[in-house]
């Protein structure tokens, strides 16, 4: 896409660039956050286990990484908005296919949920650091990726209610209106955000399967000084992530026996404790550096689901959720601080690559984490020991980011 950080008007658009970002990426989490939230009840109605969301949330990241892996043309075809909203109306249609209650279906559904959102890294990235002011881009980031907890909160938080007052399909349909209301609402700004889109070449099935095309996240790391620790590092975090965000609401319901009244409420602590907490990690890195601040939210992280691992039944009801709220700090603010470090250590002209490079390997973390410790739940004996392996996966972010350092100062 060519540059361009200015309306018709002469005014910068980076400011309308956010808020458009930010809004998609709200309306992308909720919609993603939908199915571990109400996971005990759809699974059920299903014939699955509870444990068996995690083969859902598998499922959504597989979505996100087949986008990811073939679609930057689609995304310098459309535009990053247009782009955005076909992926809204996708996960629509994937969320609607939930209602069957098939194990199978549900499983096809989590897959086009994830396509849906797989556009928002990519596309929201490329449109903002085209437009934004490089000394602010970590923050800019950063405020706009506080969209993902804020919709997760937002999730957290209606989804029980609508379940406790209509059922879990009810729940699903108020996700798809909202998911259609969303793809709505921006169009006003499609045009101006849109504008340098490049329509010469139109993506076609040949070219988004070419070998070219699927090559790109795999070029990018050998290509890209410092791409590949960064990766690594990344990989760790979204294991991380990936568990918590899927197995924390069941983990307090099925295994501690706490109700999903608090279980919801705790995920929406750390929603919106994640939601500050990006905007701070983004300021802080402006400062600090963004692979330094990656540095000490991986030893925090790490700190914090020991202690997830060590929740027991007895644990009062504002602990659990002073845990889902300190969660929210270290293991759910660190996406924004590692867009704004992928920028920067891509070249101009790569930074839509570099993005959905290592993107796409974090999405494969999101699939695998949860499906494993969907596996290790009855082999291991519970959520605890689980966790407890991830927390050792986190710290192995630490020395790969001291190497991005060393490449990248």
């Amino acid at each position: 896409m060519r540059g361009s950080t200015r309306s018709p008007g002469s005014r910068p658009i980076w400011r309308q660039a956010l808020i458009i970002m930010a809004f998609l990426q709200m309306v992308s989490s909720f919609i993603i956050r939908a199915l571990p939230v109400i996971g005990p009840e759809v699974t059920t109605a299903s014939g699955a286990a509870p444990h068996d969301i995690g083969i859902l949330a598998g499922a959504i990241s597989a979505g996100t990484m087949w986008f990811l892996l073939s679609g930057s043309l689609a995304i310098n075809y459309c535009g990053p908005v247009r782009i955005l909203q076909i992926g809204a109306l996708m996960s629509a249609a994937g969320v609607l296919l939930g209602l069957t209650a098939s194990w199978w279906l549900l499983v096809l559904s989590a897959f086009l949920i994830g396509v849906g959102y797989g556009p928002s890294p990519p596309a929201a990235s490329e449109l903002l650091v085209r437009t934004s002011p490089p000394n602010h881009r970590s923050l800019i980031m950063s405020i706009k990726q506080a969209g993902v907890p804020l919709g997760g909160a937002l999730a957290g938080l209606l989804l029980p209610a609508v379940v406790a007052l209509s059922g879990w399909r009810a729940a699903l349909l108020a996700t798809a209106a909202i998911a259609l209301a969303g793809a709505l609402v921006v169009q006003p700004w499609r045009e101006l955000l849109d504008a340098d889109r490049d329509t010469a070449k139109r993506p076609t099935i040949g070219n988004l399967f070419s070998r070219a095309n699927l090559a790109v996240p795999f070029r990018v790391l050998r290509e890209i000084p410092g791409m590949l620790p960064l990766t690594l590092a990344v990989v760790c975090f979204a294991c991380t992530q990936g568990c918590v965000l899927a197995f924390f609401v069941t983990q307090l319901t099925s295994e501690l026996g706490f109700s999903l009244a608090v279980a919801g409420a705790a995920f929406s602590a750390m929603q919106v404790s994640g939601t500050f907490s990006r905007v701070i990690m983004g300021w802080v890195a402006d400062r600090l550096g963004s692979a330094k601040t990656m540095l000490l939210l991986a030893l925090l992280s790490t700190a914090m689901v020991l202690v997830l691992a060590a929740l027991g039944p007895d644990w009062p009801a504002w602990l659990v959720m002073f845990v889902g709220f300190a969660m929210g700090t270290t293991s759910i603010s660190w996406n924004g601080v590692f867009l704004a470090e992928a920028a920067r250590i891509a070249p101009l002209g790569r930074i839509g690559d570099a993005t959905s490079g290592s993107t796409f390997f974090l999405f494969i973390a999101y699939a695998v984490g949860p499906f494993l410790f969907s596996l290790g739940i009855p082999l291991l004996g519970g959520y605890g020991v689980c966790f407890a392996v991830v927390a050792f996966v986190q710290v192995l972010a630490a020395p790969a980011l001291l190497l991005c350092i060393r490449l990248n100062p």
